[in-house]
């Protein structure tokens, strides 16, 4: 992948809002054009999806329904969670955080 590619998106995503629910799923997206891998499917029951849901099933033996950012079955599952590094100050960084599982 070209480095003409890469910089750009380096550059508009440095500049970007780190708001979880805002741009996570567009940022992904834009990575997986950049790395010319398939996007995730919007198809119930694809098993490549964006907010797949899932059942937690809790010690007590209930059930609450959740979801995964973005789920590949057989691959991986992606959580984005937004964090501050230091106390909050008025123009202070913030960064979103994206881990594999």
């Amino acid at each position: 992948m070209p480095s003409r590619e890469i910089e750009p998106f380096i550059a508009r995503w440095s500049a970007a809002s780190p708001s979880e629910r805002a741009n996570a799923q567009l940022f992904l997206v834009e990575l997986c054009d950049l790395l010319g891998v398939p996007r995730p499917d919007p198809k119930p029951g694809s098993g490549y999806a964006f907010e797949f849901p899932v059942t937690e099933h809790h010690p007590d033996g209930s059930t609450s329904e959740g979801r995964i950012d973005l789920y590949k079955r057989a691959a991986f599952l992606l959580e984005a969670k937004q964090f501050q590094e230091h106390p909050p100050e008025p123009d202070g960084p913030i960064a979103m955080v994206m881990r594999l599982y």
